[in-house]
Order: C-alpha cells, then structure tokens, then sequence
C-alpha cells in the first residue's frame, strides 16, 4: 500500500485525518504552506505509521508531481483550502479561488500524471447548502438544492462538481465529503480559518479559568460533529472498495444547541474558574456562534451506507475535548 498525500495537511480537519492514518500504521504526506504544529509533531511521533512534511504551496504543479512521485502516493486528500469570512471575501476574492479551486485542479492533475493513484478524497462543505439551511429541517444530498451564499462555499460547491468531472475524464476514482461544521482536537487559529467553533472558545476560556457570556437563550438549532468522529468517517470514504454514492454528507444528524448548558456544565466541573451564562438583553456575547439563525440537520444515510455514523454523543465529545486540551494546551 502506498501513501496518503494530504494538501493542507497541517490545518484543523487535516491533522485529525493524518493522526487517524498514523494510528493505523500509515505513510502519510503533509502538503501545504502551513507548518506541523510542535504539539502536532510531538504527539504524531508516537504513533506507528510514517509522516513526511513538505512545506508547499499548493499551486506549485511541480512539487506537487515530485511529492506524488517520491513517496507513492496512491490516495489524496486535496484539503488545502482558505475559509473565508465576509472581510476576506471582500479583500481577498482572487486568493480564496486560487488556493481552493485551483489547487485541487493542480493536485487532481497531478495525481492522474501519477499514474499510480486509486482514491481522490474530495473536501466538500455543508456549506454547499447555503441558504436551503434554513428552509429544510434535514439536509438531503439528492434532494436538498445547493444554493451556496459565502464564496467558502461557492468554492466548495465548484470543488465538488468540478472534481468527480475531472476525476470521470482523467480515469481517477473520487468521492466528494460534504463535511459539517467540526470542532475538536487539533482547532487553531492558523490564519486561514476566519471561523472558529464556539466549542473552541469555549475551551479557551474553560483552560483560563474565565467567564464565557453566551447568546440569549434559546440558541438556534446547529449540526454539529466531532472531529475524531469526521476522521473516522473520511477513513470510511477513503477506504471504501466500491461506494454507494459519490456525493456524501459527513455529520452527526443531531441538533448540538439543546445540549449546550450542560456541555458548559461539564467543563465548569472539569476546570476550577470556568463559568458561564447567557447574555443579559442587550450585552455582547464573549462565545460567537456560526449562525445566527436555526439550521436543519444533514442527512446521515448515505454515510450510514459507507457502515459510518458519528459515535460521540455532545457530552462523550466534549469529555473528550476536554481531555486532548488539558494534555496538549496546557
């Protein structure tokens, strides 16, 4: 078995896919501008399998080719990808596209002059849904319209139609992720993620020993999953012999907003200082949610198909959260 070559490998879902592939014994590649983290790089050390950083970008055609060539590789991830906030997309609409188009176009082109690769993981987003968030309590991939308003998802939307395209005419082998919005092990502010997880914040404060002032309640209805949970599920996807659908939503399926006091609760037992409260009218929140209005639920049957579902429920997830960040933030 060959190598697993992941663009953006040193970003948020990244380094989750590459821990998973390590744990298992795998050689993975880490491709992209980002370094591995020194926590990263500690706690992968331990692991069985073997790990290569090449610090590229992923526009370079040519390094690209040499990574595929040097370490064969037989399965890729193109996952490098800026997500992008409303100032970013104003400021910056060339770079958004270049990176998170056109890199996957060079790294799909580099896998096909391979010759040698069997599986194309492609990053799709729940963003892809857009609008049609909040106008359908489950959303379908067969029946759900895309309708994507960030430019994040619009280049979402294109990497995923583009790249089964591209992926048919080249003789590739791909599936499409339509991952949900993840929080976890490895989440930092690594400059090309304008979005961060409340959950995220919340361990921050939680670590510090400070108050988090969350929105009024009740919070709107959020699709959440875990982030080992997500690696898992992308495993399932990259592994899978022959795949029931080439288009798969990844995500828990569950409505993250009712359990959020007690996931609060849980870390205010866990970590000495920690306290927490719902703005008063009129008072700024100090925890930022993603949206503000309620969202529907992906559909899980597709991946449920591909023998995946999220296996963390809030509270097992944030136990666990809690634990990774008190061994590797602290």
């Amino acid at each position: 078995m060959g190598a697993v070559l992941i663009t953006g490998g040193a970003g948020f879902v990244g380094l989750n896919v590459a821990e998973a592939l390590l744990a298992r014994g795998e050689e993975v590649v880490i491709f992209g501008r980002e370094p591995l983290p020194e926590a990263a790089a500690c706690a992968f050390a331990a692991l069985p399998g073997r790990l290569a950083v090449l610090e590229r970008d992923v526009r370079e055609e040519a390094a690209l080719r040499a990574a595929f060539a040097a370490h064969a590789v037989d399965r890729v991830l193109p996952f490098a990808a800026i997500t992008a906030g409303p100032e970013r997309e104003s400021a910056e609409p060339e770079a958004v596209l270049d990176v998170n188009v056109k890199g996957v176009v060079a790294t799909l082109r580099a896998a096909r002059d391979s010759g040698g690769v069997r599986r194309v993981l492609l990053p799709s987003s729940s963003a892809v849904y857009g609008e049609s968030a909040y106008t359908h309590p489950v959303l379908d991939e067969a029946r759900t319209p895309c309708v994507p308003a960030s430019l994040y998802g619009v280049t979402k939307y294109a990497v995923e139609r583009l790249g089964l395209r591209l992926a048919a005419l080249w003789g590739l082998d791909a599936v499409a992720a339509r991952i949900g919005a993840a929080f976890g092990p490895w989440e930092r502010d690594s400059g090309v993620r304008d979005t961060l997880s409340p959950f995220h914040a919340l361990m921050q404060a939680a670590l510090m020993g400070r108050q988090a002032v969350l929105p009024p309640a009740p919070l709107p209805s959020y699709d959440w999953v875990y982030a080992r949970d997500l690696a898992a599920g992308l495993l399932k996807l990259l592994d899978a012999e022959l795949p029931p659908h080439r288009v798969v939503n990844l995500a828990s399926g569950l409505d993250w907003a009712p359990h959020v006091p007690a996931l609060c609760e849980a870390l205010a037992a866990r970590f000495p200082g920690f306290r927490w409260r719902h703005a008063a009218p009129g008072e700024a929140p100090t925890i930022r949610l993603n949206d503000s209005r309620p969202r529907g639920v992906l559909a899980t049957a597709r991946a449920a198909a591909f023998g995946w579902q999220a296996r963390h429920t809030p509270e097992a997830a944030m136990a666990d959260y809690a634990s990774w960040a008190a061994a590797w933030l602290r």
